[in-house]
C-alpha cells in the first residue's frame, strides 16, 4: 500500500494537473489501516464534481462511523493521469489509504447522470475488476450503484452486481452487514450470495436474477425473477424523518476549488408541485422537511469544521421550505458577522414570491435563478409548471430593486404540445426580464439563458412521449440564435447529439449494455465534457451492434407497453402517472398537494386505499 503511495507521489502526481485531486488527506477525511468491511465510495466523474455531491458526503460519513467499516473515495482520473496510471502500472485505488479498488469488499458507484456510464467501465478496467458481471468471481469486490440512473438501470445490467434504490442513508450499513455475513458463507456462489443480500436488504434490484423477455417488435414483454424469494417489483427506500438521519456535520474540506465550494445544508427532501417532466419531483416524495433548530445546529457544526466562507441552504425547491424567511433570518444573524454569505438556490417562482424581497435582503446577490421551463403560459399548463408571468416580473423587479442585476433562466425545448410560437417566446421572455431593470432607471439587466431538450424520464408522466428528433433540435438552436441580438443577453443551448444518447439510455432496456460497451471500447468516456465527447465512435457502435438509438429516443410507448423500468417502483402509481399525463394534454393543472389535498399518487404517508 505504502509502494503505491510513493509510486502515484512520486511518479505520477508531478506530472498531470491539479495533483490536489489525486492526493488524499483533506481536512476531515478518515484513513483507517484495519477495517472488517473496505468500501470504496467511486464517483464516475471528475474531483471537482464528486466532491460537490452532498449524498457522496452523506454515505461517506455514515460508512466511517461505524469503526468495522472504512469508507474511502475514488474519481474518474481524466486522460493525463489515466494514461500515467496506465503506462506505470497503477490501478485505481482509495484515496485514503492509496488501497487498489480491486482490494476493497464493496465498491459503489454513483450514477447521477446516463453520460457517465462509461466513466464507470473504465474506472473497473482501470481497477482490475471485470467489467461484465458475469465475469467476476469471488475475488472480485460486489459493484453496486445507486443515484437517479439506478430507477432505470438496465443500460447498465451487464456491468452493475446490485443496484441500490432510492435514499442511501438507511440501506447502506445494512448492505455492509449483511455482505459480511453472507460472504462467511463459503460453501455459496458468487450470484447465491448476491441473491441471499438481495432477500436479506429491502430495496436492492440485482439485475443477473431477472430474466428480459422480448416481444418480436423488439419491446419488453415480460421482467421475471428467476430466483425464489427476490421479489418482482422492487420499492425504493425513503427516510422518513430528516432530523434523525445522518448528516455529515465535518465534510471534507478539499484541496482544489470544486463545483459547488461550500456548506451544503439539506433543509428539505422532495418536491409536490408535480411538474410531469421531472423525475426527481416524482421519484424523491414524500416531502420531508428538517425542523429550523435542527438546520441551524448543522449550520453552526459544518461552519466550525470547515471554515467555509459560503452557506447554500439546499433543496429540490428552497422556497417552499415552510418557515424559510425565520430559518433564514436566524442563520444570518448568526453568520454575518462572520463574513458568510447564504445562497438560496432553487427559488421557486408563484405564491412564495410575495417573500421573496425579504430573502433576498438577506442573501448572496450572485444572480436569481428561475427555472421557467416554457415561457408561454399554455405550454406551462402541459408541464404543471404553476408560474404566472404577472407575478414572476414583479418579482424580478423588486429583485433590481434590491441590487441584484443577473438573471438566470433555465428553459426546455422539444417539450410535448410545444409549437413554434413557444419557441419565440423564450426570447421575448429573456428580453422582457432584462428590460425591467430600465424601467426602474438602472439600466437593462444581464440574462443568462440555458436551454436544454426535454428528455423523457422513466416514473414521470411524460415517460411514454417521444423526445424530439434531432433535426428538430438542431432547428430550435438555430431559431434561438438568429432571434438574439442583444449583448446584454446569453445564450446557452445543450449539444443535441449529448441529449439525443441522453434520452436514449434514460428509457433504455438491457440490450443497450452492449452499445455502452462497443463505445468505450473506441475511447467513449467522459461524455458529458464536450472537449471528450465523440459522438461519431457512439454512432458506429449503434450501428456494429445493429441497434436503432431512435427506437429508444423518439418512439411513442403505448400506455399498456411493459417498461423496461416496470419491475421498480419509486411508490408512485402507474395510475397516477397516466392521470397526469391525461390531464397534460387537456391542459389541467394539478395543484400542489400541500395546498390543494391529497391527490393519491401513493407514497406513504398520503397513500390513498
Amino acid at each position: 500500500m505504502n509502494n503505491l503511495r510513493d509510486k502515484v507521489t512520486s511518479e505520477i502526481l508531478p506530472f498531470v494537473e491539479k495533483p490536489g485531486r489525486c492526493i488524499g488527506g483533506e481536512w476531515n477525511t478518515v484513513a483507517k489501516q484495519d477495517a472488517a468491511v473496505r468500501f470504496l465510495l467511486a464517483f464516475p466523474d471528475t474531483y471537482e464534481i464528486g466532491m460537490s455531491h452532498l449524498g457522496y458526503q452523506i454515505l461517506y460519513d455514515i460508512s466511517n462511523k461505524r469503526p468495522d467499516v472504512a469508507a474511502e473515495r475514488a474519481y474518474a482520473p481524466l486522460p493525463d493521469m489515466e494514461k500515467l496510471m496506465r503506462e506505470k502500472g497503477v490501478p485505481l485505488y482509495g484515496l485514503e489509504t492509496f488501497t487498489p479498488a480491486r482490494e476493497f469488499d464493496i465498491v459503489g458507484f454513483s450514477l447521477q447522470y446516463e453520460m457517465c456510464f462509461t466513466n464507470v467501465l473504465n474506472m473497473l478496467d482501470l481497477a482490475g475488476i471485470p467489467v461484465h458481471a458475469a465475469e467476476r468471481t469471488g475475488d472480485d469486490p460486489l459493484i453496486v450503484a445507486g443515484g437517479p440512473c439506478a430507477f432505470s438501470p438496465e443500460p447498465m445490467a451487464d456491468f452493475i452486481d446490485i443496484f441500490v434504490l432510492g435514499d442511501g442513508e438507511d440501506i447502506v450499513l445494512p448492505l455492509v452487514d449483511t455482505y459480511q455475513e453472507v460472504c462467511a458463507k463459503t460453501d455459496l456462489s458468487r450470484k447465491e450470495k448476491i441473491a441471499e443480500i438481495v432477500r436479506r436488504v429491502p430495496a436492492l434490484y440485482a439485475p443477473a436474477l431477472y430474466e428480459v423477455s422480448y416481444n418480436e417488435d423488439g419491446t419488453v414483454s415480460r421482467v421475471a425473477p428467476t430466483v425464489e424469494g427476490i421479489p418482482e417489483v422492487v420499492r425504493a427506500a425513503y427516510v422518513e424523518n430528516l432530523d434523525a438521519a445522518s448528516f455529515p456535520e465535518k465534510p471534507i474540506v478539499p484541496f482544489v476549488e470544486t463545483v459547488h465550494d461550500r456548506i451544503n445544508v439539506e433543509i428539505m427532501r422532495g418536491c409536490t408541485h408535480g411538474c410531469r417532466f421531472c423525475q426527481a419531483g416524482m421519484m424523491k416524495r414524500p416531502v420531508r422537511t428538517r425542523s429550523g433548530d435542527e438546520i441551524l445546529r448543522l449550520a453552526r457544526s459544518c461552519y466550525a469544521s470547515t471554515g467555509h466562507r459560503e452557506m447554500s441552504l439546499a433543496s429540490l425547491s428552497t422556497s417552499d421550505y415552510p418557515g424559510l424567511r425565520d430559518v433564514l433570518l436566524k442563520i444570518t444573524r448568526d453568520f454575518e458577522p462572520k463574513k458568510v454569505s447564504v445562497s438560496v438556490p432553487s427559488l421557486r417562482v408563484g405564491e412564495q414570491l410575495s417573500m421573496l424581497p425579504e430573502i433576498l435582503s438577506t442573501v448572496r446577490k450572485s444572480g436569481l435563478t428561475i427555472a421557467l421551463e416554457a415561457a408561454r403560459p399554455e405550454l406551462r399548463a402541459i408541464i404543471n409548471k404553476d408560474i404566472q408571468d404577472k407575478e414572476l416580473f414583479e418579482g424580478v423587479t423588486e429583485a433590481y430593486r434590491q441590487g441584484w442585476n443577473l438573471v438566470k433562466l433555465y428553459f426546455m425545448v422539444g417539450l410535448p404540445g410545444e409549437t413554434d410560437e413557444d419557441i419565440d417566446a423564450i426570447v421575448d421572455m429573456a428580453y422582457r426580464v432584462s428590460n425591467l431593470r430600465r424601467e426602474i432607471g438602472k439600466g437593462p439587466a444581464n440574462v443568462n439563458v440555458a436551454v436544454a431538450p426535454f428528455v423523457p424520464k422513466a416514473h414521470t408522466p411524460f415517460q411514454w412521449e417521444p423526445m424530439a428528433a434531432p433535426e428538430r433540435l438542431d432547428e430550435i438552436r438555430e431559431r434561438l440564435y438568429s432571434k438574439l441580438r442583444s449583448r446584454r443577453i446569453h445564450l446557452s443551448v445543450h449539444k443535441t447529439e449529448r441529449s439525443f444518447l441522453e434520452g436514449v439510455f434514460a428509457r433504455g432496456d438491457r440490450k443497450l449494455g452492449q452499445v455502452i460497451l462497443a463505445a468505450w471500447r473506441k475511447g467513449c468516456k467522459f461524455d458529458s465534457w464536450d472537449e471528450h465527447f465523440h459522438s461519431e465512435a457512439w454512432h458506429e457502435s449503434f450501428q456494429e451492434c445493429g441497434i436503432a438509438p431512435a427506437f429508444y429516443a423518439n418512439r411513442k410507448r403505448n400506455l399498456d407497453e411493459v417498461l423496461p423500468w416496470s419491475n421498480i417502483s419509486t411508490g408512485v402509481t402507474l395510475a397516477y402517472l397516466k392521470k397526469e399525463r391525461e390531464r397534460a394534454f387537456t391542459h389541467q393543472m394539478t395543484p400542489d398537494c400541500r395546498l390543494a389535498g391529497c391527490h393519491g399518487c401513493g407514497p406513504f404517508p398520503c397513500r390513498k386505499d
